[in-house]
């Protein structure tokens, strides 16, 4: 793990209060891949759409690890879009959601609703995803990834006077979650390509928001030794620099943190 001596370095620990959907198995749908997370262990299968459509690899996961049809699937492979629940109507989804990024024929547009009722996340979910629900996993809930993280930051931003830019590294993205006080500013995901890059965007935000320096915390959820090197070109330009997760785990999965919660739920269930 990442061991640095910096100002302002603090390392934070998950709030005691319950998000019932991160005390359920689930299966991860990212980018690469699936990871199948219970209360004991998790499982990690790398597949891409041709398999997945035509043939048994998924089918043979499901099996190997007894995974239940009630598991719940996460959806981890695309961002949502967050869109305020009071004025969203069902009717125009896609006429959001066409702003906000292009729809296949063949995608299916889902929405959760966040915990506090304030934002509907509109996210969609392909073809080849939407029929493994149908034939194995029928009694299953979806559910967005970023629903899961904006829940478990609500409840850590409770009285919260400062502004935070919360930070969730993937293996070719990162989300940023800007919190002023207790209320969200910003929900976004940029593509990265290692460490320049991922300082590039996190440049970008900080400029387009007018954070200046020491106003602010960067808060990385996770402190995972494969993105070391992100972490230091942070701390090269930044002082206020804080860990969600001092100890966590080094997970092979695309999505470290989602794995990291299950395990912090599930323990605490």
């Amino acid at each position: 793990m990442l061991a640095l001596t910096v100002t302002g370095l603090q390392f934070l620990m998950l709030p005691k209060t319950e998000i019932n959907s991160l005390k359920k198995p689930s299966i991860i749908i990212g980018e690469d891949g699936f990871t199948y997370c219970n209360l004991r262990t998790y499982s990690f299968i790398k597949i891409d759409d041709v398999e997945l459509s035509k043939g048994n690899s998924f089918k043979n996961w499901i099996n190997k690890n007894s995974i239940d049809n009630s598991t719940q699937l996460i959806v981890a492979n695309k961002p949502g879009l967050f869109f305020p629940k009071a004025i969203f109507d069902q009717k125009l989804i896609n006429e959001y959601y066409e702003k906000f990024d292009e729809i296949d024929e063949s995608d299916t547009l889902k929405t959760d609703v966040s915990a506090n009722y304030i934002n509907s996340i509109i996210y969609k979910v392909s073809s080849s995803i939407q029929s493994l629900k149908e034939v194995y996993l029928i009694n299953s809930n979806l559910i967005h990834y970023q629903t899961l993280i904006y829940d478990y930051l609500v409840l850590k931003n409770k009285n919260n006077s400062q502004k935070k830019l919360y930070v969730n590294i993937q293996n070719d993205a990162f989300d940023v979650f800007l919190f002023f006080g207790e209320q969200l500013q910003l929900v976004n995901r940029f593509p990265i390509k290692g460490p320049e890059g991922f300082l590039y965007f996190l440049y970008f935000i900080i400029e387009k928001n007018e954070l200046k320096e020491n106003e602010f915390f960067i808060c990385f959820l996770g402190n995972y030794l494969f993105y070391e090197e992100y972490y230091k070109g942070a701390m090269l330009f930044h002082d206020k620099i804080e860990f969600v997760l001092a100890n966590s785990e080094n997970h092979t999965s695309s999505t470290p943190f989602l794995i990291d919660l299950h395990a912090n739920y599930f323990r605490n269930s």
